[in-house]
């Protein structure tokens, strides 16, 4: 996983719960991915498991185990990771050209197992993420789902209905109306 990540999280939560925010987040993850949250640098290659012990710290230590208030965090940090690391798309393109630009966003945040195809409808577009293993943890469906809203709302100007079609162990099929 790209560090990337790691800042837009890390500035989200000071946003919303202020430096004590983020105290309360590093404390809740095990010490072997603590200096990762902190200090992450933006180019920089991280364990995928150090993000997914952020995203259960964000889900039931921030968020208290509200879907909604997960949702929001999982939003609000993918708006402040886009405007920075992806500058060039946002509110200059149609939500199909966003949503068809999304294989190579997962290339560039990620390393390893997985990949996504795109299916193009008249007014929505289905992505399938097949082949990542940590399907298998809820939160990753969630991040996905809130990534992929915030994303197009972000690039596009449109708020985008996401639905889940289908999940695995392994796989997510989204749906995305716009």
């Amino acid at each position: 996983m790209r560090g990337a990540w790691f800042i837009a999280a890390r500035e989200e939560v000071a946003a919303r719960f202020g430096p004590h925010g983020l105290e309360v987040l590093l404390d809740a993850l095990p010490a072997a991915h603590r200096a990762t949250v902190r200090d992450a640098t933006g180019n920089a290659w991280y364990p995928e498991t150090a993000l997914q012990s952020c995203l259960r710290s964000l889900r039931w230590t921030l968020a208290g185990g509200h879907r909604v208030r997960f949702g929001e965090l999982l939003e609000g940090a993918t708006e402040r990771g886009m405007g920075r690391f992806f500058g060039a798309f946002v509110q200059i393109a149609p939500a199909r050209f966003v949503l068809s630009r999304v294989p190579d966003m997962w290339k560039s945040i990620r390393r390893g197992p997985g990949f996504v195809t795109v299916e193009h409808g008249r007014r929505d577009t289905l992505l399938r993420y097949q082949a990542f293993p940590y399907f298998a943890d809820p939160v990753y469906e969630e991040l996905t789902e809130h990534s992929v809203r915030a994303l197009v709302r972000l690039c596009a100007g449109v708020e985008a209905a996401v639905t889940v079609e289908r999940v695995t162990g392994d796989a997510l099929d989204l749906r995305v109306a716009y």
